[in-house]
């Protein structure tokens, strides 16, 4: 069984509505809702001028396996943060800016960086410490769906990609 701890996502960038259906199906898998008191999720009520922000008491290794998922097959930036578990995972903020690998950097349980000693030697300088915590404290862009339209895809690649 896997080790289950609190976790929130925030999501952003540019949707297609045809893909629309299944980001929301990964949505139901995971089953967050968006707040921390239970609200479900409702499909209609997207935020107009923030990211998409879902969460969750109870999840398993940290991670919205289905929703990431489906961020990286559709370019869509997201930051998920986790609480660790004792003995099994640290309490990480996890950055995928739409492209590349997911990036992972150590968090304490209030979601504030934490920079070991070896990684504060590996970069080498207080400009590249703080520009690696500007990274992490990037938020997505706004969450927003357009039309399957070959024009709106090349501007959202532009622009998000």
């Amino acid at each position: 069984m896997a080790d289950r701890v609190s976790a929130h996502i925030m999501i952003g960038g540019v949707l297609a509505r045809s893909e629309y259906p299944q980001f929301i199906q990964a949505i139901g898998k995971d089953n967050p809702t968006i707040d921390w008191d239970g609200t479900p999720f409702n499909p209609t009520n997207l935020p107009i001028d923030t990211p998409l922000a879902l969460m969750d008491h109870d999840v398993a290794d940290g991670r919205f396996e289905e929703i990431e998922a489906v961020c990286r097959r559709h370019g869509l930036h997201y930051v998920r943060w986790s609480g660790g578990y004792p003995g099994s995972f640290p309490s990480v903020r996890v950055i995928y800016l739409g492209h590349g690998e997911p990036q992972q950097v150590l968090t304490t349980e209030e979601d504030e960086q934490v920079f070991p000693i070896e990684r504060i030697r590996e970069l080498g300088s207080i400009e590249a410490i703080e520009a690696e915590y500007r990274l992490a404290r990037i938020n997505p862009p706004p969450l927003v769906l357009v039309d399957d339209d070959p024009g709106h895809r090349a501007i959202s690649e532009t622009v998000h990609g």
